[in-house]
Parts: C-alpha cells; sequence; structure tokens
C-alpha cells in the first residue's frame, strides 16, 4: 500500500489503510509494506513543476520495486488509490499509474485499484482511473 492511503478499517483493509494513525490503535496489523505516493506540486503545467513531478513519481515507483524485491515475504500484490482523499487530496498521473503496472507484472503480481472513495462518479466520471 502506500503512505497517507485510505482502504478501510476491517482488520485486512486496516492493514493497509496508512491516512491516520489513530485509527490502528490497539488493532493487530499485518506487517505489510508502504511505498511512498508522489506530492505533486501545482500547477502541473509549470515546467519547473512538471520537472519536479516526473522526479518524483520515478521515485515513488522505484520504492515500489525495491520494497517488492527486498521485503522480508513474497509480496502478493500492491493496492492503491487514484486519488487519495483520507489522506488528503493526492494525484498522480497516468504515467505513474502505468509504471505501476510495468512493475507488478514484472514481479508477477497483483494491482488492486481501490476506488473506495473515488469510484461511481465522485470525480465526475463513473470510474477515477
Amino acid at each position: 500500500s502506500f503512505m497517507k492511503g485510505f482502504h478501510g478499517r476491517t482488520f485486512g483493509t486496516l492493514s493497509t489503510t496508512r491516512s491516520k494513525a489513530i485509527h490502528k490503535l490497539d488493532i493487530p496489523a499485518f506487517d505489510w509494506p508502504a511505498a511512498p505516493f508522489p506530492l505533486l506540486r501545482y500547477p502541473l503545467e509549470d515546467p519547473a513543476n512538471a520537472a519536479f513531478n516526473k522526479k518524483e513519481e520515478a521515485r515513488c515507483l522505484e520504492e515500489v520495486d525495491r520494497l517488492i524485491k527486498s521485503w522480508h515475504i513474497p509480496v502478493a500484490g500492491v493496492i492503491v488509490e487514484p486519488i487519495q482523499a483520507e489522506g488528503g487530496d493526492n494525484h498522480a498521473s497516468p504515467a505513474f499509474f502505468q509504471g505501476l503496472r510495468d512493475i507488478t507484472l514484472k514481479h508477477k503480481i497483483a494491482l488492486i485499484v481501490d476506488e473506495v472513495q473515488t469510484g461511481v462518479g465522485a470525480t465526475g466520471k463513473y470510474w477515477a482511473h
């Protein structure tokens, strides 16, 4: 999962939720890795921001790949929100999600796109991805 991500408050999903530590008090959780989610600069069209954002997304993708290769137990999948809503209003580019898919295919693991807060029209489209 990704830092600042929200995937629910039940036992399994809480292990992947990283938005608010208070939700995990006194709850046992699985020892699953957490990768950084890109923190983009706006406006996106600004050339300096575009260059920074490209590097930021590459840094996050490299960390995902590193975690998958080095985690002490095999990683079965990656879960990501297309837009982090509870952990902030955090977006990533289509290129980031394509890179994430490339990494999961390379390692033969699942890519789970969780639209718990962004699906069913909340973004103006039926699905955010």
